[in-house]
């Protein structure tokens, strides 16, 4: 009992006492950056008594007498402030304060706060204070994952996985086709004529400060999307003057100091200036490079880099800066395995097998080049102009050797002989952004931001070389086949494409300025244009009586101008063989425009402290246009002509946040989008590889889609997060990838097969589960675990089986893998200047589909696959840096599988662990 009649006088006594005390509280903002500032000092003048901003820059003094008081607002490189204020008991005295860096110190707060804007930190403020449901990965997280690109970054985030040898990536099961890509908020090219996107992969952690994901969508981005919006924000100079240089080398455990192959005609440096072949006469044989591979060993990878910058003061308050980065790059890889066309079983059960390739060797050898420069031009505080140049040149060579058997040759006891066939392909992008960016604030509530980029990327195949031998192995012998037209021959494929983008928006901020207002409105323009055009030849070499072809390892000795005169060969292109006639060497092309222009509303609204709602409406027009002229006719459409693709669309999107408390956020999003189908998939230009087809399909429409989204996300603390979300789509005229029926095995092609329903369930965590920081702040250690997790349940239903005769009723979507699993532990150890790091990374991914099965063929499934990789990083000093990396070090199989109950394996290969070391030195 007198425990209880203490604690009730205790409580009354603290009532009382709140009663009889004030507070002062409010926010520290940077008001050069715009942005809250953390970690600031705050102390009341002639006392001992203060605190420190916390992580988004709010602050509070509490249990005050009534009275007058001079608060002192301090933080290194930045302006001490002087306020006096009045207490009142049982109030609480707001008191807001703009910090602005001092002129002497400008250099050390850039550096303090661009390295917030690409911390772990940084990413977590913005997210939580987002009306937008969004995610980003910065700089320091990349350094400390090891991830070496923009695509490896994406791999990172909830709900999102890729396809093993592909570079597009899926997110929440949508592809390529479902999701858009930005640079600096400007739309790119895709390199690769494969594919809507560009592949991430070349753009270098070195140039990148954060890759934001937007799965969830606003009235101001582009809404040709359905699984994510990706934006790239690159580097900018944040210091008055540095120069860094790194360098690296690795191996890998298949392929370094081990017999390769490499394609004639190439360099090391991955450089081909010949590009466009120099064939006038069918009959001259005008080819410079072998049939014949070249062997000799894999030499260790490596890497270099460079980059430079420098920061010129001008006036207290404009400055200029520059920023450079260089790189090179190389890898080999080998993989070996097996492929086989499994059709399916009989009615034993046993396998129905096309062409097998027990023995399937691939070698690739990747070399890239990476040039980025940025002028900025930081006119005040509220006005800003920068350009960027991106120049990305990659170059990767592939040679697919492959020896089994086919229904015809090998598959008998009697029949000793098996077939070899053998591709060899160069694809050389050259990649081209230049971008001009500006931002500009008028008075206390207007902001006017504008962009403008014209791009262009070349991409080539050159040479592509294809021969078909028979190895009888009774005799000994190996000699050229002549099966089919294409089994010997080259092709040359020129791709250009050009874009021009831009765009324009004015933002008026409601009832306050910048940083205390009850809202902001949103009117701007997107305009985006593309021109694509792609043409590609074939020289199919033709073999008179491939019966006296033996080769003896050196082909050269059959395809020449002495054979190709005296007839043992002829040469022929898809148009025919008449050398004497013009048609002839027309190459199959097809020219593709898309104009998309669109305007928008957006509208952000405080309703108090604790609900924001952010609605918009996005009007677009986009016009398609693809003509082609090909070998392939379709039905319905001749091997020349042409579609249009005309859509409006009106285009409603809403975000909805509800602050609980400075560490909980509710969020709501719904959202109108539509997917066009891409130039590839339209035009029936046919892309070939070894026993398989890719053909693009005319009758493709646009998908219609329909988003929607709840998120539940804690912040337990400044580098912590918890979050929970359930998202569901419904995509009407879904395109999907399918086995075409065909004499020709592994015939693929594209079609809107039906409507899709996407239901799913995302967990995220980052967690501190150590976190020891010494008195004298000069030693601190910190373990920490990240995971996310999306569970997913995916539903065609076939609507439209009139080109095909689909195999099934209903299938999961393609591409969508029903659980993905990412997870890092990290750990890190800081001692004055040097700091310690240690991360293993882990990702799995289960079994999805590959391709919808048609003409009674089951779906192929992509096996489920798990991934772990290991980071060493130790800094000795400011200056120098040693990095250690271990990838795919479980080296798993990478398989396909035909969806029937014995789960028939189609192909199967390992790609070895690789293991790196660097050396960063900075000048």
């Amino acid at each position: 009992m007198k425990k209880i009649t203490l604690l009730l006088v205790l409580i009354m006594s603290s009532l009382v006492y709140g009663q009889n005390t004030g507070s002062i509280s409010g926010l520290l903002f940077d008001k050069q950056y715009d942005e809250p500032l953390a970690f600031a000092n705050v102390l009341i003048k002639g006392t001992t008594k203060g605190t420190t901003s916390d992580f988004d820059g709010n602050y509070e003094l509490s249990g005050l007498s009534s009275g007058s008081y001079t608060i002192i607002f301090t933080f290194v490189g930045y302006k001490n402030q002087e306020h006096t204020v009045s207490v009142v008991n049982g109030k609480v005295t707001k008191l807001d304060i703009n910090m602005e860096p001092t002129a002497a110190s400008l250099d050390e707060v850039v550096v303090r706060v661009s390295t917030k804007k690409e911390s772990v930190t940084a990413l977590l403020t913005e997210q939580k204070k987002a009306v937008e449901i969004k995610t980003a990965i910065g700089a320091e997280e990349l350094a400390a994952k090891a991830v070496s690109d923009a695509g490896a970054a994406t791999l990172k985030v909830t709900g999102v996985n890729k396809t093993e040898g592909s570079s597009s990536i899926y997110v929440r099961g949508l592809g390529d086709r479902y999701n858009g890509t930005t640079l600096n908020g400007l739309p790119l090219p895709s390199n690769d004529p494969t594919n809507k996107n560009i592949d991430l992969s070349l753009f270098s952690s070195g140039i990148i400060r954060s890759v934001g994901i937007s799965k969830a969508f606003s009235s101001y981005m582009s809404l040709d999307v359905a699984g994510a919006n990706i934006d790239v924000l690159s580097k900018e100079t944040t210091e008055k003057s540095f120069l860094k240089i790194g360098v690296s080398t690795g191996v890998n455990t298949q392929s370094t100091l081990k017999r390769f192959q490499r394609i004639d005609g190439t360099n090391f440096v991955g450089v081909n200036t010949d590009t466009q072949h120099n064939i006038r006469n069918l009959a001259d044989y005008n080819f410079d490079t072998s049939f014949t591979p070249e062997n000799g060993l894999a030499a260790p990878n490596s890497s270099l880099s460079l980059n430079a910058g420098r920061r010129f003061k001008l006036t207290d308050e404009s400055n200029l800066s520059f920023f450079l980065v260089g790189s090179f790059s190389n890898k080999h890889e080998f993989r070996d395995g097996f492929k086989n066309n499994v059709i399916g079983v009989d009615a034993n059960g046993l396998a129905l097998v096309g062409t097998a390739y027990d023995n399937a060797e691939t070698f690739i050898y990747n070399a890239s080049k990476m040039l980025m420069g940025n002028v900025a031009y930081k006119i005040n505080s509220n006005h800003k102009v920068s350009y960027n140049h991106l120049f990305v040149h990659s170059n990767t060579q592939s040679i697919q050797d492959f020896v089994g058997t086919t229904t015809e040759i090998g598959r008998s006891d009697t029949d000793n002989r098996l077939v070899n066939d053998v591709l060899q392909k160069e694809t050389q992008n050259r990649l081209f952004v230049n971008q001009i960016l500006s931002s500009h604030k008028f008075g206390e509530g207007i902001d006017l931001n504008s962009g403008l980029a014209y791009s262009a990327i070349f991409s080539d195949e050159p040479d592509r070389r294809r021969n078909s031998f028979i190895i009888d192995i009774d005799n000994n012998t190996t000699r050229l086949s002549q099966n089919a037209v294409r089994d010997n021959g080259r092709f040359y494929g020129n791709l250009f494409e050009d874009n021009v983008a831009g765009r324009l928006d004015v933002v008026k901020y409601l009832g306050g300025d910048r940083s205390e207002n009850k809202g902001k409105v949103t009117l701007g323009y997107n305009g985006f244009v593309a021109d694509r055009k792609y043409d590609g030849i074939f020289f199919d070499h033709n073999l008179s009586d491939p019966r006296n072809s033996f080769v003896t390892g050196n082909l050269d000795a059959i395809f020449n101008q002495e054979n190709l005169t005296n007839g043992v060969f002829g040469i022929e292109t898809p148009r025919g063989r008449n050398a004497n006639d013009p048609e002839t060497y027309l190459p199959l092309f097809y020219d593709g425009t898309k104009n998309t222009h669109a305007a928008f509303i957006d509208a952000t609204y405080n309703f108090g402290d604790k609900f924001t709602a952010n609605v918009g409406l996005r009007a677009e027009d986009v016009k398609m246009q693809v003509s082609w002229n090909t070998s392939i006719g379709l039905p319905g459409f001749s091997a020349q002509g042409n579609i249009d693709l005309d859509r409006q669309y009106f285009l409603p999107a809403f975000n909805l946040k509800y602050k609980l408390n400075d560490k909980i956020n509710f969020r709501g999003s719904g959202s109108v989008t539509y997917t066009y189908p891409q130039f590839k998939e339209i035009a029936p230009f046919p892309y070939e590889e070894i026993n398989s087809r890719v053909t693009g399909n005319p009758a493709l429409l646009p998908s219609d889609n329909y988003n929607a989204e709840l998120k539940f996300e804690m912040f337990p603390n400044k580098t912590e997060l918890l979050s929970v979300g359930v998202f569901g789509k419904l995509i009407q005229n879904a395109i999907n990838r399918l086995e075409a029926p065909s004499a020709v095995e592994n015939d693929f092609t594209f079609e809107n097969v039906g409507d899709a329903t996407v239901l799913g369930l995302e967990l995220e965590g980052r967690l501190d589960l150590v976190s020891i920081v010494s008195d004298d702040d000069d030693k601190s250690q910190n373990l920490s675990l990240g995971g996310n997790a999306t569970l997913m349940h995916t539903e065609l239903e076939f609507t439209n089986t009139d080109r095909f005769n689909l195999t099934n009723d209903s299938s999961q979507l393609e591409g969508a893998s029903p659980l993905t699993i990412n997870a890092d532990l990290s750990y890190k150890f800081n001692l004055n200047d040097r700091v310690t790091t240690s991360t293993l990374v882990f990702n799995y991914q289960s079994d999805k589909v590959y391709t919808i099965g048609a003409n009674f063929k089951e779906n192929i499934v992509e096996k489920a696959v798990p991934l772990l990789d290991f980071v060493f990083k130790h800094s000795f000093n400011e200056k120098l840096s040693l990095k250690f990396n271990a990838k795919n070090i479980l080296n798993p199989r990478f398989e396909r599988f035909r969806d029937v109950p014995q789960e028939l394996t189609r192909s199967s290969y390992r790609k070895g662990t690789t293991l790196s070391v660097g050396v960063n030195y900075s000048l």
